[in-house]
């Protein structure tokens, strides 16, 4: 379908299981709008062994592009053509872009979370601490080990598999894997970030650990991010801020990683009255 003025209409949209919390939908389409542009962005409710039906219908379609969120990011992988740098690095795939018949796999998260931080500080992160081993919590920790952590800092990657994670990890590097027997020890955190589906809908409630044990490792000012949105009732944001900790919730991340991922599907940089449009749909 084409506008009167001949702009070629196409679909986006996010594949997911849950999907329906999304509020990408709301965030693309305020982008298309600022740009004049006809395109649709929708949520899609797909079910693991369902994901390669979805990604090549979509092909087929003519889709523009899709995002991929929990639990797809890692799955997606074997469904590409080619990788982008990131995602080849991370091991993970959030953008999807259908060009030339290929799927090209990117990853935009870990831009997204950085670009994220650096809205609450500059400063470099000597003690980063990340919860959770998905895809995303991937592209937090390539995020942190590449550009946002100072000179000798660390990484301590928590899991309930650390030995899966470490076998992936460079000897000697500033990330180590550890498991959530390990939190309370170790240097004070500033930088901590939540990457698991506690909080999340339908999701658990609980971390493997005490909150309680995650906000007394905390150093004075810490920056404490949750990639879970919206921000849950009494959980860790509202400890950690009570404790005099800055907070972030996953709304910034999930803008910035859409912005990067609206940039590869369109061939272009999002102008900042643009973005500012996609922050106003998600707030």
């Amino acid at each position: 379908m084409t506008t009167d003025g001949g702009e070629l209409t196409k679909c986006f949209g996010v594949l997911g299981d849950p999907v329906a919390h999304s509020r990408s939908p709301a965030m693309h389409a305020a982008a298309f709008a600022a740009l004049g542009l006809p395109h649709r962005y929708l949520a899609f409710h797909v079910a693991p062994e369902r994901l390669a039906e979805a990604v090549n219908g979509a092909r087929a379609l003519g889709f523009g592009g899709l995002n991929l969120t929990v639990p797809h990011k890692q799955a997606a992988l074997a469904l590409c053509d080619r990788l982008g740098p990131e995602a080849r690095r991370i091991g993970a795939v959030n953008t999807l872009v259908f060009t030339g018949g290929a799927i090209v796999g990117h990853n935009t998260d870990g831009r997204g979370f950085a670009a994220a931080v650096r809205e609450m500080s500059s400063g470099h992160v000597q003690q980063a601490m990340v919860l959770g081993s998905g895809g995303a919590a991937r592209a937090v920790v390539d995020a942190i080990a590449g550009e946002l952590l100072g000179p000798g800092g660390h990484v301590r990657w928590v899991s309930r598999d650390p030995a899966a994670l470490a076998a992936g990890l460079p000897a000697g590097g500033p990330v180590v894997a550890v498991g959530w027997d390990a939190i309370g020890g170790g240097a004070a955190v500033d930088l901590l970030v939540n990457c698991t589906t506690v909080g999340m809908a339908h999701g658990p409630t609980d971390y493997p650990a005490p909150a309680t044990a995650l906000v007394a490792g905390l150093a004075p000012g810490a920056r404490v991010v949750d990639i879970v949105y919206p921000r849950p009732a009494g959980g860790l944001l509202d400890r950690a801020e009570a404790a005099g900790a800055r907070v972030q919730d996953g709304l910034e991340m999930l803008l910035w990683q859409g912005v990067f991922a609206e940039a590869l599907w369109l061939g272009r940089s999002l102008a900042p009255e643009v973005v500012a449009a996609m922050r106003a749909a998600l707030r």
